[in-house]
């Protein structure tokens, strides 16, 4: 990616991110704040570098928030801490960038391998009844048949069929959010385990108490907002290379 390509994307996401701290949607008990949809999109079409900038990003945007717009909130006093609210949102983008790009490295094999199979069956059905093999007259056969199953089910990353892209980049973006609840919890837990924070007590029931309804709530709204957004770019970036 260019430099100002990445720049233009990053100011584009800390736009994003500022707006959507300062626009959480209330949903009864729970408070709901898109950060991290720009980051698991950033993640999901842009390269590993990029993808931790962005994590970069959405963790000073919450530092800065903890002591600004969400100075308030019962939870400021922890996200003051780099350690919670800025360390772990760089690896959450870096591992659902990982996880993404295993899964369709995993697809394209898949699609290698029955490749390999229908190029083997066409081996078979081009002998002739006495066992000779039309490769044998014309040696260019068995490879132009080997080329064009390969090239037939050799399935890149950003060529994968539609309903099984979508599936990968929701596993994906999912497997983001129980990453970034996993790491900013677990750092809680690490650091403030058992002492009180401003007036919240480190405890088990604290601890549940902020991932049960948020949690449940991100996962369902980023696994379905995320993969049709990402399939957008992708096709958009597929045009314009």
């Amino acid at each position: 990616m260019k430099k100002s390509h990445r720049i233009a994307l990053l100011a584009f996401e800390l736009a994003l991110i500022v707006i959507f701290s300062l626009m959480p949607i209330n949903l009864g008990a729970a408070s709901l704040a898109l950060t991290l949809l720009p980051v698991l999109v950033i993640a999901l079409t842009q390269d590993f570098k990029t993808a931790v900038l962005g994590g970069l990003i959405m963790g000073v945007t919450s530092l800065i928030g903890a002591f600004t717009v969400g100075a308030a909130s019962l939870t400021a006093p922890l996200f003051r801490n780099p350690l919670v609210s800025v360390l772990p949102r760089m690896c959450v983008p870096a591992a659902a960038w990982a996880v993404n790009r295993g899964l369709y490295a995993l697809a394209c094999k898949i699609r290698e391998k029955r490749a390999e199979k229908r190029a083997n069956t066409a081996d078979e059905t081009t002998q002739s009844g006495d066992g000779s093999s039309l490769a044998g007259d014309n040696p260019g056969v068995e490879e132009t048949l080997r080329k064009k199953a390969a090239t037939d089910f050799r399935i890149k990353t950003n060529a994968v069929k539609k309903p099984l892209a979508i599936v990968i980049d929701g596993v994906s973006s999912a497997l983001g959010v129980c990453a970034n609840t996993a790491l900013v919890l677990g750092m809680i837990w690490l650091l403030y385990n058992g002492k009180t924070v401003g007036d919240s007590a480190i405890t088990p029931e604290f601890m549940m108490g902020l991932v049960s309804l948020n949690f449940v709530i991100e996962i369902i709204v980023m696994t379905a907002l995320t993969p049709p957004i990402v399939y957008a770019i992708r096709k958009q970036q597929e045009k314009n290379s």
